[in-house]
């Protein structure tokens, strides 16, 4: 088997749903498998429902020194969305005044749409994330001056 039909091999297998696989010639033997992730749920976690309306998650402030300013923070892993939809304005821009209770951004994750809260009333000072990106739990979303 030459370089570039090994290579063309693992690419097919890479970007498959396959999670092991076993070829076998008479001129050789090739075996592959993926890893698998265990994932435990922490401590607390509850099942969200996938029926209904969006699910609001309220933000969770957390404060920066010395520049009275806080930060938004992710609540899940999953994608950041600034705008309920790819041909509407964002939520926020810098500059807004945001009431409580006001949709920030959306979070998808598996599939299922979170729309982000704000916690209190405040002014946008920057949006730290881009429109897309994969976020982390706790990952910084926003700067917010509390009004």
């Amino acid at each position: 088997m030459e370089q570039k039909e090994l290579q063309q091999f693992i690419t097919i297998f890479e970007n498959s749903s396959l999670c092991e696989i076993e070829i076998t010639c008479e001129q050789y033997s090739l075996h592959m498998k993926k890893p698998t992730a265990h994932t435990v749920a922490p401590e607390g976690f509850h099942p969200v429902s996938l029926q209904g309306a969006p699910h609001h998650t309220q933000a969770q402030p957390a404060v920066k020194a010395d520049s009275g300013t806080k930060t938004i923070t992710s609540p899940i892993v999953g994608t950041f969305y600034r705008t309920p939809s790819p041909d509407s304005p964002p939520y926020v821009e810098v500059g807004d005044t945001v009431h409580k209770g006001d949709v920030v951004c959306t979070l998808e994750a598996m599939k299922l749409m979170n729309q982000l809260e704000a916690e209190y009333d405040c002014e946008i000072v920057a949006v730290l994330a881009d429109q897309g990106s994969l976020v982390e739990f706790g990952q910084p979303l926003f700067e917010v001056k509390p009004l």
